[in-house]
């Protein structure tokens, strides 16, 4: 896996969605993209078809057992298609809408444009654009509440990726009039949305639900909520998990994705109900104007590591390369950013799923993410960030007193580990809940989790510079922890080079509440053989990998 490549091991996670096999089958396809440095496979709901024949295949391959004493390969991202609004069915050409055309938004599943398809195309057409099911009564309900929030406005309505794009002139209780301002062609089944206002539909529809089921039964890491306004979307869908699998199933994380004006509203106390973010930014950009998507980002981005939630920031990271062999500056400057602003992952969607070098696009993105790495461990800029990072968390804990040591450990570890410097952090844990919250300080030195549940280790794939091992043969509370400290170094010496002279820092809890840090060790390997070593401060974190996996 390049997840290790050369000396440096790269700390930002990809994830990378799964469309189209280029290879044929799907098992050589993932195996070439684990090499290339994928860490999480997204899997796009919208496009599953009856059967799940393409989830299954991926999912059977993602889901092997862990080799003991081995990072697992990947973990699987699941994104559920959510309540979003689009039109009905439409020729098989689309319609040819042109500036200055008019527009009937119907109420109806079925509509004629027989007349309008034979008119005269230098004079302008009226088209009539069907809106079916539960779409069209949401859609004119959110048109009159904007009318009514701005009187004498001419509401914009959006279609696909705001490509195309009408304004309101009249509503009705089952029409919208419009006009067009930006034509192209219309498709079938095109997204809709409304700037400034969300159309209200059932967060958790019949589709998401029965895909739901099949995931469960398979087997996921992470599950991507769509369009959230609020908490009680999270809510809704972790109970429905809870009542399929019962009290003692696998936990997946659920991770909101950030792409509805109401979810900025309330966007604490969803990230309070999460277990990561996804900022959205093509839906999101659609509501908030594209403007306002950069200090959205950075905001979201900020907010949610205040909570130790993992952020993946989404959309176009390097579209072109869906066509292209190489990116923009402006995309590799993009990259760069997501990452300062504090991504844990950056997600390639058309990239990999239609385009045609998907190889290619993962090495590039994992390029990119090393350079904007060397940068964050100025240590000037670190200083600051964890300064207030530390303070946030003391302040918000749920317990104050042991979340306050939690905390100082975990920032204890990472800067004494930085100092001496030492070769890795090393943290033993049960439920992943050390390792994240190391992650949240952005160390220099590369965070190994040790761990002895396949579950446990591929849900820290998400988490920016955390290494999951795991070493199935070991109970603390059965054995003390001097095995389980012999396990891990067998496996640093020959998966990592752990050589003479090297030092871990090594955290643990003993009986201390689950999740949490109570001991910092060092451990130098072969000590005699690190008496007067020069060692160098401020490590840069590198690992010397010498078995590829």
């Amino acid at each position: 896996m390049r997840r290790h490549e050369g000396s440096s091991p790269r700390q930002t996670r990809v994830v990378a969605t799964i469309g189209l096999c280029p290879e044929e089958t799907y098992a050589t396809f993932l195996d070439s993209m684990a090499e290339a440095g994928v860490d999480v496979l997204r899997l796009n709901m919208s496009h599953a078809r009856a059967g799940y024949a393409k989830e299954r295949e991926i999912l059977a391959w993602a889901n092997r057992p862990i080799i003991d004493g081995s990072a697992p390969q990947v973990a699987v991202l699941a994104d559920l298609q959510g309540p979003k609004a689009r039109i009905g069915e439409l020729p098989t050409d689309g319609l040819p809408l042109a500036d200055g055309d008019t527009v009937t938004l119907v109420v109806d599943d079925v509509v004629d444009n027989t007349a309008a398809l034979a008119a005269d195309a230098s004079e302008p057409r009226h088209w009539h654009v069907p809106l079916p099911g539960d779409v069209g009564p949401a859609v004119t309900r959110a048109l009159r509440t904007l009318q009514n929030r701005q009187p004498g406005s001419c509401p914009r309505v959006l279609f696909g990726d705001g490509e195309i794009v009408v304004e309101v002139t009249a509503v009705a209780h089952s029409a919208a009039h419009a006009r067009v301002v930006a034509g192209g062609a219309l498709g079938s089944r095109k997204g809709v949305t409304i700037r400034g206002v969300d159309i209200d539909l059932d967060p958790f529809p019949a589709k998401d639900q029965a895909d739901l089921d099949f995931l469960l039964d398979q087997g996921i890491d992470f599950l991507a909520v769509s369009f959230v306004r609020t908490a009680s979307d999270l809510k809704r869908v972790r109970r429905y998990i809870a009542e399929s699998q019962g009290a003692d199933g696998p936990q997946i994380r659920l991770i909101a994705k950030i792409e509805t004006l109401a979810a900025i509203d309330n966007i604490d106390g969803i990230i309070e109900a999460c277990d990561g973010v996804m900022i959205a930014r093509g839906d999101l950009g659609l509501q908030l104007g594209v403007e306002e998507v950069p200090l959205a980002q950075k905001t979201l981005a900020t907010k949610a590591r205040e909570r130790g939630k993992p952020v993946i920031v989404a959309t176009q990271m390097l579209e072109s390369m869906i066509h292209n062999p190489a990116p923009t500056r402006a995309e590799a400057t993009d990259v760069f950013n997501a990452i300062l602003d504090g991504g844990d992952a950056v997600m390639l969607s058309g990239e990999t799923s239609v385009g045609s070098r998907p190889y290619t696009v993962v090495e590039t993105i994992a390029r990119l993410a090393l350079v904007a790495e060397r940068y964050r461990s100025n240590p000037e800029a670190l200083k600051r960030d964890r300064k207030w990072m530390r303070r946030y968390a003391r302040e918000h804990a749920e317990d104050p007193f042991i979340g306050r040591i939690n905390e100082e450990f975990a920032l204890t570890a990472v800067q004494f580990a930085e100092h001496i410097p030492a070769t890795a952090v090393v943290s033993f844990t049960r439920s992943g809940g050390t390792p994240r919250r190391l992650s949240r300080y952005r160390s220099a030195v590369p965070l190994l989790a040790v761990c002895s549940d396949d579950r446990v280790a591929r849900s820290l794939l998400l988490c920016y510079g955390v290494h999951p091992i795991v070493v199935r043969d070991f109970d603390v509370d059965r054995d003390g922890t001097s095995p389980m400290v012999d396990a891990a170094r067998d496996v640093l010496r020959t998966r990592y080079g752990l050589t003479p002279g090297d030092a871990l820092v090594l955290t643990d809890g003993f009986n201390w509440p689950r999740g949490g840090t109570n001991s910092l060790r060092v451990l130098v390997e072969d000590l005699d053989a690190a008496r007067g070593k020069e060692r160098k401060r401020r490590s840069t974190g590198r690992f010397r990998n010498v078995m590829p996996r």
